[in-house]
């Protein structure tokens, strides 16, 4: 089992676009720290009454830029799947800690896709 939660730990940090929990994530592994590991691939983060939100760092269980990228994928699919190839995603964030950066890989996803993506600024 331990060999497995590292080995999942260690093909998240190769896919994972953002350095601050990619170095995060990398020093969990080399600690060893499979009680942590454990705890942040224990499953995936669900969609709840206000959103997709979570603790902030490595892991799917957490709130992270490579979580946001698959959420908006999926979106982006399921978009595409209801005839909307084309379609304008409005997006829009907050003062939040790496919202900005959350919203702008959302909008990549989204253009990537096909879909067009309008990013609100931010208003506080």
């Amino acid at each position: 089992m331990q060999h497995d939660l590292i080995a999942q730990a260690r093909t998240w940090l190769a896919e994972d676009p953002d350095p601050e929990t990619r170095d995060e994530l990398a020093a969990l592994i080399d600690a060893g720290d499979t009680d942590e590991l454990a705890a942040r691939f224990a499953g995936t983060l669900q969609f709840g009454t206000a959103g997709l939100r979570g603790e902030l760092g490595a892991g799917p269980m957490r709130m992270n830029r490579s979580v946001v990228i698959r959420a908006a994928a999926g979106l982006a699919a399921y978009l595409k799947a209801q005839g909307q190839e084309g379609g304008l995603v409005v997006i829009g964030y907050d003062a939040r800690y790496k919202s900005a950066d959350f919203a702008r890989d959302t909008a990549a996803v989204m253009t990537g896709a096909g879909l067009r993506a309008a990013v609100l600024p931010l208003s506080l």
